[in-house]
């Protein structure tokens, strides 16, 4: 995960914020419940994103021999794959 948890809990608090101060939303929640809505749809969001690479690092080492015989560029396959993974998934990068 790129983000530390403090950065995501601080992250997730100044959204909560904007949304509770935005004068044309009405926040049902408490400021609290919505800072641990986000948090949690950011954590999610990032280990979905983990799994992702993890998936794309298990393809690009099972096809190792043939990307280095045909001298293929790994950057571009993997975000080729990492594209048709979460298209497959439904997740948006």
């Amino acid at each position: 995960m790129r983000l530390r948890p403090d950065k995501i809990h601080a992250l997730a608090e100044h959204l909560a914020q904007t949304i509770q101060d935005h004068p044309k939303v009405d926040a049902l929640a408490s400021s609290d419940a919505l800072r641990v809505a986000i948090g949690s749809v950011i954590t999610d969001n990032l280990a979905e994103e983990d799994d992702i690479n993890a998936e794309v690092d298990a393809l690009i080492a099972e096809h190792s021999r043939q990307i280095n015989s045909e001298d293929l560029d790994v950057e571009a396959l993997r975000v080729k794959f990492k594209r048709e993974i979460a298209k497959k998934r439904g997740f948006r990068l």
